[in-house]
């Protein structure tokens, strides 16, 4: 293909392409592609890159478009959060589907409330955009994996679960008010309830509805677990105003995956958005060495708890000890093993432990 007339002057580019002239500023997403696409002669690709027509076709079949440092969705202009953080993403060359993915599920909310105010929270609590356009968030549950409010509704992965509690599913009523479903589909653990039994006043902080969080609410609710949750954003009903906007109300939720929960971990999302979502498989107990651990190791294989070689300062038993072998009983019965004391530091063959390192 024979190339395009242009004309690089201050921050702008000038590319003619079938007499029309295209001025691109160097604010605008596609600057440096056009650039690049000068330089090697790749004028197929600039035509591609440069045209308004070819931009809108490649973002969510037609959905969304940019010109200059302006995004538009289905032809409206849109001014939010989200929408300066995909011309960022645009700029720095990150594919946005997740993004353009999750704005066509957003927008399929009934509530305007629940609309404009999802990304901020996700933004603040630092939450993952699936591929798919759902997000992944939190939840504490107890060592059984009910609901810690009323203890009645089961958030267990699907990959924990026995056949037996599977099959009990059809029989099983949840919640209060047996509102609640709790069901396998495809293979995930799926709880849902009817969108007009959740409270959608986002003053009423605690209230009707499935509840999930980010990482900032966890340590201001107790629970034994905290299992990952990945959430369609249409589902959303409200963002309760108490904690700061960390935790929200859903109809629907899957249960993906579980998380360890341990005072010496920070819990937080570190893989990438494109693959959160998809790797939940679980991977082994974890391996460590604190009084925690030790404990764990104990009530999980059977031992009588070890008062003579775990103490405090006191005299008593550790506390962080104690904790650990109460959830350790707690797995074994369940049949899921979460840590485990390192190789490392076993008892020697006169039963007593190394000192701690």
């Amino acid at each position: 293909m024979n190339a395009f007339p242009y004309l690089i002057q201050g921050s702008n580019i000038v590319v003619v392409i079938d007499s029309k002239p295209h001025t691109v500023s160097k604010t605008h997403p596609t600057y440096e592609k056009v650039k690049e696409a000068i330089k090697t002669g790749a004028w197929d690709t600039l035509r591609d890159i440069i045209e308004p027509k070819q931009v809108v076709l490649n973002y969510g079949k037609g959905s969304v478009s940019v010109q200059g440092e302006q995004l538009f969705w289905k032809g409206k202009p849109l001014h939010d959060t989200l929408a300066s953080r995909m011309i960022e993403m645009l700029k720095e060359d990150f594919p946005i589907e997740p993004m353009v993915n999750f704005m066509e599920n957003k927008s399929q909310n009934s509530s305007n409330r629940s609309v404009t105010e999802l990304y901020g929270f996700m933004e603040k609590g630092n939450m993952p955009i699936t591929p798919d356009g759902c997000f992944l968030a939190y939840k504490k549950v107890k060592s059984n994996y009910m609901d810690v409010h009323s203890g009645t509704v089961l958030n267990k992965p699907a990959y924990l679960m026995t056949q037996e509690e599977k099959d009990s599913l059809a029989t099983a009523a949840m919640g209060k008010k047996q509102e609640v479903t709790v069901e396998i589909i495809n293979g995930v653990t799926t709880v849902s309830m009817a969108r007009n039994e959740v409270n959608d006043d986002k003053d009423q902080t605690c209230s009707e509805g499935l509840h999930f969080c980010s990482e900032g609410y966890l340590e201001n609710f107790s629970g034994d677990r905290i299992v990952i949750l990945k959430i369609n954003p249409r589902d959303v009903v409200s963002i309760p105003s108490d904690y700061k906007d960390t935790k929200g109300r859903t109809c629907r939720y899957e249960v993906i995956g579980e998380v360890p929960l341990d005072t010496s971990d920070k819990v937080e999302f570190t893989k990438s958005v494109q693959s959160n979502a998809n790797s939940m498989a679980p991977k082994g107990p974890k391996l460590g060495n604190s009084a925690f651990y030790r404990g764990y190791t104990d009530g999980f294989t059977g031992e009588d708890f070890n008062d003579d070689q775990i103490v405090g300062e006191a005299g008593q038993p550790e506390v962080a000890y104690g904790e650990g072998f109460d959830k350790g009983q707690d797995d074994r019965e369940l049949g899921n093993e979460r840590y485990r004391l390192s190789p490392k530091h076993v008892r020697d063959t006169t039963g007593a432990w190394p000192a701690p390192r």
